[in-house]
């Protein structure tokens, strides 16, 4: 099973866990941008309008979906048997910076009036997954943004972690 290979020995994963993977990263990031940051974030975006909850999905699924395509095409490129050296660079120069991205585009949008605190907390519980991963290149399965999907998916953003 290619999730113990990559926890017990960092061999890489298949095809499809990659796939997954790149799914997952890509949600994550989405809702990490949009809940992560400080008091001071949180404030300045308050003073933004806050954006009707139709709109904040749409854009906070076109941030995701973008990053997915991103990942799609640089999990193509990595092939299906990378190296150690080649699937740790993946994660570092690629897999993490575009999740990030994504976790921050979500974050710079104007939470739903009344949904700031549930948005926060999935871009925290994101950030949490994603920081794991960049730590810790073998963590990186396709069960890694689960939690971040249990929340997301009800809420509207399916793009993000869509494997989920």
């Amino acid at each position: 099973m290619p999730n113990r290979r990559i926890a017990a020995l960092l061999p890489l994963p298949n095809r499809s866990t990659l796939r997954a993977i790149a799914v997952a990263a890509t949600l994550t990031v989405g809702l990490a941008a949009a809940g992560c940051g400080s008091a001071s974030k949180t404030t300045s975006a308050s003073t933004i309008a806050a954006l009707p909850k139709p709109e904040f999905l749409a854009q906070g699924n076109a941030i995701c979906a973008q990053g997915n395509q991103t990942l799609g095409a640089a999990e193509k490129a990595l092939g299906k048997q990378p190296s150690e050296a080649q699937f740790k660079a993946y994660v570092a120069n690629t897999f993490a910076p575009t999740v990030q991205k994504q976790i921050d585009g979500i974050r710079a949008l104007a939470a739903p009036s009344g949904d700031q605190a549930n948005i926060a907390n999935m871009l925290n519980v994101a950030q949490t997954e994603l920081n794991q991963v960049k730590g810790n290149p073998a963590t990186l399965t396709e069960k890694t943004f689960v939690s971040f999907a249990k929340l997301a998916h009800p809420y509207g953003l399916t793009a993000c972690a869509p494997n989920q």
